[in-house]
């Protein structure tokens, strides 16, 4: 039933019934029948409902099924073969970028991906990648969270990032877990707000030490253009640059 689902994201959006029918172009009385499960609704009304509810296509297809319509975006592995023009793509990116670090990551920050520079910044081998996460080397107590000379600004900016990509995917997210388990972590609690970059300063600086070098850092983003399947729209490239 795509009743109660629908319903649930309406309100993680903030938004009426009235609100969400008039940007959907449905009435509110069959937006309402539609949550109440007295209505169903159509493949064409359920793929407007999900792009005024700015839903990734993940969810949406989550909410296309739950209207009885067969998933309509892709949902594939890294590996699969579907997406080898884009891990060829990543990988020029990554190759191109050394012998900084770069790192491909999905929206969980899991590591799916990373040239040899970000491998030996976070102390993992290669195969890790898929596994290790970001978050998790940043904020649970080891080698990298050590390293990090000032974590509290980074860690604020990175528990910022993560609780906007819980509103936008939901409580029952990867990502939301993945904010629960950071939250845990000694020291985060104090972390309640981003806080302000230095005066005069645009961007916050990684500032990392390992074996006795300390050496400054900011970073990039890149994502895919016009996505087609899940994971394409939710992968993102960052590299790090010297400052």
């Amino acid at each position: 039933m795509i009743g109660p689902l629908l319903k649930e994201w309406r309100t993680l959006r903030g938004k009426s019934q009235l609100a969400l029918s008039l940007e959907a172009q449905v009435s509110a009385r069959h937006l309402s029948f539609l949550e109440s499960g007295r209505s169903g609704a159509s493949q064409e009304l359920v793929l407007r409902l999900a792009e005024a509810l700015g839903l990734g296509l993940r969810d949406r297809n989550a909410l296309l099924v739950a209207a009885g319509f067969a998933p309509q975006f892709g949902e594939r592995g890294w590996h699969s073969a579907e997406l080898a023009e884009v891990r060829r793509a990543a990988g020029l990116i990554l190759a191109s970028h050394e012998p900084y670090p770069a790192i491909v990551v999905d929206s969980s920050s899991t590591v799916l991906e990373a040239n040899a520079g970000a491998l030996a910044m976070m102390g993992q081998p290669r195969e890790a990648l898929g596994q290790v996460n970001l978050m998790d080397l940043v904020f649970v107590p080891g080698p990298v969270r050590s390293a990090i000379g000032n974590w509290e600004e980074i860690a604020g900016y990175l528990l910022h990032r993560l609780r906007e990509g819980a509103r936008m995917r939901g409580p029952r997210s990867p990502v939301a877990s993945v904010l629960a388990r950071v939250l845990a972590q000694p020291g985060v609690e104090a972390l309640t707000a981003l806080r302000p970059a230095n005066a005069g300063s645009v961007l916050v600086p990684l500032t990392f030490t390992r074996d006795g070098a300390t050496t400054h850092w900011y970073t990039t983003l890149t994502s895919f253009g016009a996505p087609q399947d899940a994971l394409v729209e939710e992968i993102t490239i960052e590299q790090f640059h010297p400052m």
